[in-house]
């Protein structure tokens, strides 16, 4: 083959421009501890990192979510724990009441103290957490029971999502603990309210078949408890994965994006001298005027 003059400048040329960007992509490399700065650079792994970066917003966003669910879920179980002890001591109350030694006066004290505790339990049916009532559903902008206990939320639950397709409720159904006016439910309040009258007006039969509502009322907090306890197991179980998520796909990101500095190093010196070299070579090259010339 016949070696033109253009061929003598163009492949040098050629040599020291490939030779050039690669010093170029290597001290780049470098300077940012990045070795894929643009997608360019390798475009399979640019698109792994931005599946594995998705995926990281991802898990901070059901981490957030976590945060905010476990608040809410931790929170119902306490005063659906302290509604527990409020009922038990409604129930010692009727008991006593029932009791033949006690006269009218004792009888309208343990009455009133029914009614007192009827109305600690509407507090806590109109618990809040910032600007949200726990137990109203998605009404949650509103009191979930007004002064006279009726009901004024929705029987819906907020779920939220805490993995990829998988949710937990943050709250129970509105209304599920104390009631929501619907026959799924028994309305405590309304018992309550028949328990204090009962009592007040010595009328056992009265009594009796409110002490029996009663149980069923505490049977109904007591299950809406073991509800918030399944959703804290589930968020327990999600919060692992999570974890483990968080903490994994940041190492697996530096593999795909970050320099190894010992071969980045090595890459730079091999093409520094390379370049050197070539340099070098084409001077004399371009310089000589014959074959000899070169060889000499």
């Amino acid at each position: 083959m016949r070696i033109t003059d253009r061929m003598r400048y163009e492949n040098p040329r050629m040599r020291i421009l490939r030779l050039s960007r690669r010093k170029a992509t290597t001290t780049e490399q470098l300077s940012t501890g990045k070795r894929i700065n643009r997608p360019s650079d390798d475009p399979l792994s640019a698109m792994k990192a931005s599946l594995y970066q998705s995926q990281g917003r991802r898990v901070e966003q059901h981490r957030s979510n976590i945060d905010a669910a476990r608040n809410l879920l931790v929170t119902s179980d306490a005063v659906l724990g302290e509604a527990g002890s409020t009922m038990y001591r409604i129930k010692e109350l009727t008991i006593q009441s029932l009791s033949a030694v006690m006269n009218p006066s004792d009888r309208t004290f343990v009455g009133n103290e029914v009614g007192q505790l009827r109305e600690h339990l509407r507090s806590i049916g109109n618990t809040r957490m910032g600007q949200r009532y726990i137990f109203a559903g998605y009404r949650s902008d509103q009191p979930a029971y007004d002064v006279n206990g009726v009901f004024q939320g929705d029987a819906n639950a907020t779920s939220v999502e805490v993995g990829d397709g998988f949710n937990v409720q943050s709250t129970l159904p509105g209304g599920q603990p104390f009631g929501d006016g619907t026959p799924g439910t028994v309305d405590a309040f309304r018992i309550l309210t028949d328990l204090e009258n009962a009592i007040i007006a010595a009328d056992e039969n009265a009594t009796q078949t409110a002490f029996e509502e009663l149980e069923t009322a505490i049977e109904q907090i007591i299950t809406s408890r073991q509800d918030v306890g399944l959703q804290m197991t589930k968020l327990s179980s999600a919060e692992s994965i999570n974890s483990f998520l968080n903490e994994h796909i940041p190492g697996i990101l530096s593999a795909e994006l970050d320099t190894d500095f010992a071969e980045a190093v090595s890459e730079l010196t091999m093409v520094e001298h390379s370049l050197k070299a070539t340099l070098a070579a084409s001077s004399r090259m371009l310089n000589s005027t014959s074959l000899l010339d070169f060889l000499r």
